[in-house]
């Protein structure tokens, strides 16, 4: 009995660091720097030159640059004054690829058809259907 809860104990604490980690992964322990909703429509699946964007990254990029800089934000779009250059919109692609998408919200921003809540935190942007 006493190995037992011995044993028990130390895989709790062997656990807490990776769950704290997880937590600091996915924003639970921190503050975004920013918060927008977004709709994404057919026409933030197309760059400027015509081609058709596949990774959610360039999707919400292009959903920033037609907002920023196109002029042709959709009803819905929430204004938001982190992407306003094209250098800042080039970080959205990596900083989702270290952040969290709802795999829900994935497919329908691939889909060009989602109303998606952005939360930004320095290096990261977790997406959720909204």
């Amino acid at each position: 009995m006493k190995k037992t809860v011995m044993a028990m104990a130390a895989m709790a604490a062997a656990a807490m660091p990776m769950a704290a980690q997880a937590g600091d992964d996915y924003g639970m322990y921190d503050d975004p720097i920013g918060v927008y909703q977004t709709v994404i429509s057919p026409q933030d699946t197309v760059n400027s030159s015509g081609n058709r964007l596949r990774s959610v990254g360039a999707i919400l990029r292009q959903d920033r640059a037609n907002m920023h800089r196109f002029g042709r934000a959709d009803a819905g779009d929430q204004y938001e004054d982190m992407f306003l250059s094209s250098a800042s919109r080039a970080l959205i692609p990596g900083w989702v690829s270290n952040g969290y998408v709802d795999p829900s919200a994935a497919a329908a921003i691939r889909n060009g058809r989602a109303y998606v809540t952005v939360y930004v935190y320095e290096g990261r942007i977790e997406v959720l259907s909204s």
